[in-house]
This record gives structure tokens, C-alpha cells and sequence, in this order.
């Protein structure tokens, strides 16, 4: 604290000894927050507003980082001022031109929106506007370095295609400051038969313009999942699609695709895609190996399509590990069947629980099985959005297959698993490429691990829509702020050196 006062004197007297050398009085302490270069009794305006203002959220911070670059005209004595909402919080020397504005210049609120200016002494002021998100740290891993997902933004979607965003959005003040996390942090939007073969094309332009906030460079993240039939009623393993259906898919795939266009986007293809195994078993003796392969087949058209684009980076899921039951050669095979080829890799755990560890450890396995049929360099994706408490298939049904329902998180009697645990839903790793970090509470071996073979942690699932499985769609703000609270984890960290 000293310490920003000293520079910030600093500043003041540089400032006022520039005044001096340009004739006139020091401006009183008084005068410093009205309207650049008309305090009285001073010369006018002799600089232009900065040019190339930017604003954005530091990743893993709770700040906001402003750049921008001289105006003409300035004199080299003098200082920037940067206001917040129109209330000054920080000062800086000429020489620099970039200011991170923090938890200590102001009791910034996760989904407000700031205006922030930036103006010389003696100059115009130039304004933007920047909402305060959460923004994901996506340090690149020495033992990663092809990582596309690495190194760069990720843009952080806030709009009516969030069934999140437009729950939080109707909430009051109140309520939306406590729950703005979950309008507020970098997780995927999901692609499928509610929207139409024909709109999805603008709709995913649309999308991917608000994630991306002007900035080309952004990554915005996507979640395609518009096979059908595929689960619920409507099961592949009950029945296979029909040709218009399949013909209604293409299009769809096609249409998204082109939405994409050269958008730097990534992809996670069809979660729960181990029902292109359910399928194979269920149809292979009554209509042949060709016919029980279709949804696998469709699928790696669908990988294939995507991956052509030529900035999109594309993950098929195939289930998680407790599903698979360990079964490692199982899973590689329908994703070399389903198009991993085509891919970057693969996506596990979407829609399950299971212990962070074990899916790191399954990924390198499945990704050394792929390299042995030819597939070399795929690497994993991890869903981490409600394993905060996790939990193995086994442990609640112990003849393996999907785990059933939850109760809510924290609700007393928790729900039970063979041992009597407690495994209720809870919030994970707040999405990153920073696998290894040790907030995660990785062992070394795990940790090293994650680095070699998971690209990231993405927040897949949506636990927020506590009947999405039952296809609803609607957030619960009583659920989220229950999240919120058994939440262990904190999107605010720094990478790992």
C-alpha cells in the first residue's frame, strides 16, 4: 500500500512539475476529477485522447488490464489517468502506457460492466466499456507445447444462448452479484435440435461475435450435440435414424460448419458418445456390422467436416472411465471407428463424476492405445464442471453403466454410495489449460501426467440445470447458489511457473 501511494505521489509531482515548466499553477486536488483539460485557471486541452484503447479481464484475476498508446501532441512530462466509472484509481508515468485495475483500486464486481477511461493531464480523455468476467488461465505446459487451446484468450459468452445467462440475467441485483459465476466464467453452449437445420448458421456467427468481443484471437468454446436419436425416449440403441433424419443431420453439421468459417472455435463432438458402442452391440446381430456402425459413421463425417474448417479444434467424446469401466481398448476403438483421426483428440467425463485422477490416467492410456494403431499425439479434454465431490460409477452401481440421479449438493440426507460416502454434486477445476497446478490437489504422478496428455479442464456438463438430463433446460438459482456454497476450488489463481 505504501508503495502505491509513493508511486502515485510520484506521479503527482512529475505532474505538477511538468505544470510548472508549461507556466501555469498545479491543479488542485479539488479539480482532478472534472472533465479533462477544463480545470480552471489552466491552459486547454494540448493532447488528443489515447489512442487504441483496450480493456480486458486478466486471466485468473479478479482485474481488469488496460493498454492504450500515446496521443499526439502529449508532452513528455506529463501523466495518464485512469478513472473507473468515472472515479480516478490510477495514475501512471508517461513512459507507461498500461494500468491493471484491481480488488485494491475498487471492490470490482464479478458481471457489472465498467466504464473505464483513460486520459493525459492537460489531454482528452478516450472511453470503452468492459464487462468482469471470469477469465480462464490458459497457460501453455512445456510438456504440451502443440496445445491449441494454450496461450491465448478464451472469449467468455454472455447472452440469450446461455440458459445460465438468461436465468442470472432475470434475477435481481442482489441475487445476480451472488450468482454471477455461473453467467460469468468460460463454459461450453450447446448446438442441437432446438435450433433449427436453417438458423443454426447465423446463429452460431451470432455466438461466436459475443465470445469473442471483436478480438478475432479469442477462442470461442462450442458443445455440438444433435444426433438423433440418441438418449432419453428417444435411445440409438433402441433405434436406428432414419434417412430423412440422417439427411436432416448432415444438414445441420454442414450449416454449422459454415457458421464457423474460419472462426478459432473448439469443438467437443456429442457427449456420451459411448453410445456409439451401446448402438454397435444392440443392432450388430440383427442388421449387420455396416448398419450397427451408422451412428459411428455419422459422427466421423461430423469430425471430419468440423475439422476442415481451418481454425477449429475438434474433441469427440467418448464417455468417461467408470462408464467404460476401465475399458481402455473398448474406448480407443470406437473413437478410431467414430473419427478421432480427424480430431485433436477426445473429450471424458461429460455428464459424469468421476475422480479427477482416474480420467487423467485413463486419457494417457486411451491416447498410448491410439498411438498404437497409428494414432499418434491425441490428446484429452476433461469435463471438471461437477466432479468437486466425485465419485466412481461403481461406488452407487456396482454393475457399472451410468450412475443415476443426485440429490441436490449439501442436502441432508446426502445421497449414498455402497460405502456410505458422501458424493453429492459439487463444482470442480474452474476451466483451464493449467492442469497441473497444485490447487487442483494432484499427486506429482497425476500432475505430470495431465501435462503430457489433457489439453484442458472444460466445463461440459451443466449443473445449474439440475433436470438437464431429463431434457430442462431451466437454471435454478436456489441449486446454483447450493454449488456456489460446497464450491472448494477458486477461479482466481495464478499459473503454474
Amino acid at each position: 500500500m505504501h508503495a502505491r501511494l509513493a508511486r502515485v505521489l510520484g506521479v503527482a509531482l512529475t505532474a505538477a512539475c511538468a505544470a510548472t515548466l508549461l507556466g501555469v499553477a498545479p491543479a488542485a486536488t479539488a479539480d482532478r476529477d472534472r472533465e479533462p483539460g477544463h480545470r480552471a485557471g489552466i491552459l486547454p486541452p494540448t493532447a488528443g485522447p489515447p489512442q487504441h484503447l483496450h480493456t480486458t479481464v486478466v486471466p485468473g484475476r479478479n482485474a481488469i488490464s488496460v493498454t492504450w498508446e500515446a496521443p499526439a501532441g502529449l508532452p513528455p512530462a506529463l501523466a495518464y489517468e485512469i478513472l473507473l466509472d468515472g472515479r480516478l484509481v490510477g495514475t501512471v508515468l508517461p513512459v507507461t502506457t498500461s494500468y491493471t485495475i484491481t480488488t485494491d483500486d475498487a471492490d470490482l464486481v464479478l458481471g457489472h460492466t465498467y466504464e473505464i477511461a483513460v486520459r493525459a493531464e492537460l489531454g482528452e480523455a478516450a472511453y470503452t466499456e468492459q464487462t468482469l468476467y471470469i477469465a480462464p488461465v490458459t497457460t501453455a505446459q512445456t510438456a504440451n507445447p502443440s496445445n491449441p487451446l494454450a496461450g491465448r484468450e478464451w472469449g467468455v459468452y454472455t447472452g440469450l444462448q446461455d440458459q445460465a445467462y438468461i436465468g442470472w440475467s432475470k434475477l435481481g441485483a442482489a441475487q445476480q452479484d451472488e450468482l454471477a459465476l455461473f453467467a460469468m466464467i468460460e463454459k461450453a453452449t450447446y448446438f442441437g435440435r432446438w435450433i433449427g437445420d436453417d438458423e443454426v448458421t447465423r446463429k452460431v456467427e451470432t455466438y461466436i461475435a459475443s465470445a469473442q468481443a471483436g478480438d478475432p484471437e479469442r477462442l470461442a468454446l462450442m458443445t455440438l450435440f444433435r444426433m438423433f436419436p440418441w438418449e432419453g425416449e428417444a435411445r440409438i440403441d433402441q433405434r436406428l435414424p432414419t434417412p430423412a433424419e440422417q439427411a436432416s443431420y448432415r444438414r445441420y453439421v454442414t450449416n454449422l460448419a459454415q457458421g464457423i468459417g474460419s472462426s478459432r472455435v473448439a469443438v467437443i463432438v456429442q457427449p456420451d458418445g459411448y453410445f456409439v458402442k451401446k448402438a454397435f452391440e444392440a443392432w450388430v446381430g440383427k442388421v449387420g456390422r455396416k448398419k450397427a456402425l451408422l451412428p459411428a459413421r455419422m459422427l466421423a463425417w461430423t469430425v471430419q467436416t468440423l475439422a476442415a474448417q481451418p481454425r477449429a479444434t475438434v474433441y469427440l467424446d467418448m464417455g468417461s472411465e467408470d462408464w467404460a469401466r476401465g475399458d481402455v481398448a473398448a474406448v480407443a476403438k470406437y473413437l478410431r471407428l467414430s473419427g478421432v483421426q480427424y480430431a485433436r483428440g477426445f473429450s471424458l467425463n461429460v455428464s459424469h463424476k468421476n475422480y479427477l485422477e482416474r480420467e487423467i490416467v485413463f486419457a494417457k492410456k486411451v491416447s498410448e492405445a491410439l498411438a498404437r494403431m497409428g494414432l499418434k499425439d491425441k490428446h484429452a479434454v476433461l469435463e471438471t464442471s461437477d466432479n468437486g465431490q466425485p465419485f466412481h460409477g461403481s461406488e452407487i452401481n456396482p454393475q457399472g453403466g451410468q450412475t443415476p440421479n443426485y440429490t441436490q449438493p449439501g442436502e441432508v440426507p446426502p445421497c449414498q454410495t455402497l460405502d456410505q460416502k458422501t458424493p453429492c454434486t459439487a463444482l470442480g477445476v474452474p476451466p483451464t489449460t493449467d492442469v497441473n497446478n497444485r490447487a487442483w490437489g494432484l499427486g506429482a504422478t497425476a500432475g505430470r501426467i495431465a501435462a503430457r496428455y489433457v489439453d484442458a479442464y472444460l466445463w461440459i456438463s451443466r449443473p445449474w440445470l439440475p433436470d438437464q438430463g431429463e431434457g430442462g433446460t431451466k437454471f435454478s438459482p436456489e441449486y446454483a447458489s447450493l454449488l456456489k456454497k460446497t464450491w472448494t476450488f477458486s477461479p482466481y489463481f495464478t499459473g503454474t511457473p
